[in-house]
C-alpha cells in the first residue's frame, strides 16, 4: 500500500529545523515538485514508449507504429475520457471529443472553451491538460496492485498487461497537454505553498 509522508516527516528528512524560514523553504521546494512531477511522470511514461517502439521495431518497424497507435486503442479511450472527466467537472464548455483521428498525426483530440471567471479558466487549463497523466499512473497504479496480489489465469495476465501498456503508451502530455497545463498551473502556486506551509507549521 503507498502512503505519504507527513508534512513533519518531509521537515525531519530536510533537516533544516522548524524556523519559519526553512519551514517556508521546504514549502516552496514542494510547490515545485508538484507542480513539474506531471510533467517528469508524463516524459518517463514518453520514454517507455519510446524504448517499446524501439524493442518491437527490431522485428518490424511498422508493426511496431501500429502497435502503439492503434493496438493499444484502450490507452487512447481513458486519455481522451480523463480530458473529458475533467473538463466538465471543472465547468469547461466541451465541444467536441474524437477517439480516432487519421492522416493528423493523433489519434484523438478533445475541443474545450474555458469559461468562468479568470481564476476557473487557469484551473480548467491546467487540469484538463494534465488529467491523463494523473488518470494514467492512477489507474496503472492500482492495476499493477492487482496483477502482484496473484490468483490469475494466464488469459487474465495477458489482458490485464495488455491494458497496463495501453496506459503507457498513451497517458503522456501531448503539446497541446502541456501548453494547456502551464498556461494554468500558475493558479496553484500559492495555494499549494500555502497549504504546505500550513502543514508543516500546524504539524
Amino acid at each position: 500500500m503507498l502512503t505519504l509522508p507527513t508534512m513533519s516527516q518531509v521537515i525531519a528528512w530536510f533537516g533544516w529545523g522548524h524556523g519559519v524560514g526553512a519551514l517556508a523553504g521546504i514549502s516552496a521546494i514542494l510547490t515545485v515538485v508538484v507542480i513539474v512531477a506531471p510533467v517528469i511522470a508524463g516524459l518517463l511514461l514518453y520514454g517507455l514508449e519510446r524504448a517499446q517502439v524501439e524493442l518491437i521495431g527490431q522485428v518490424n518497424r511498422d508493426f511496431a507504429y501500429f502497435f502503439v497507435n492503434f493496438v493499444t486503442f484502450p490507452g487512447t479511450f481513458v486519455h481522451e475520457m480523463a480530458h473529458l472527466c475533467f473538463g466538465v467537472i471543472t465547468g469547461a464548455e466541451v465541444n467536441e471529443i474524437c477517439m480516432f483521428e487519421s492522416g493528423h498525426g493523433q489519434l484523438g483530440h478533445i475541443s474545450y472553451c474555458a469559461r468562468g471567471p479568470w481564476f476557473m479558466r487557469a484551473v480548467q487549463h491546467a487540469l484538463i491538460g494534465v488529467a491523463p497523466t494523473v488518470v494514467g499512473f492512477t489507474l496503472g497504479y492500482f492495476l499493477l496492485r492487482y496483477i502482484f496480489s496473484g490468483g490469475h489465469s494466464v488469459l487474465e495476465y495477458i489482458g490485464l498487461w495488455y491494458l497496463v501498456i495501453s496506459l503507457i503508451d498513451h497517458s503522456t502530455m501531448s503539446d497541446s497537454d502541456l501548453e494547456g497545463y502551464f498556461q494554468g498551473v500558475w493558479i496553484f502556486i500559492v495555494p499549494l505553498f500555502l497549504l504546505f506551509f500550513g502543514l508543516g507549521y500546524l504539524g
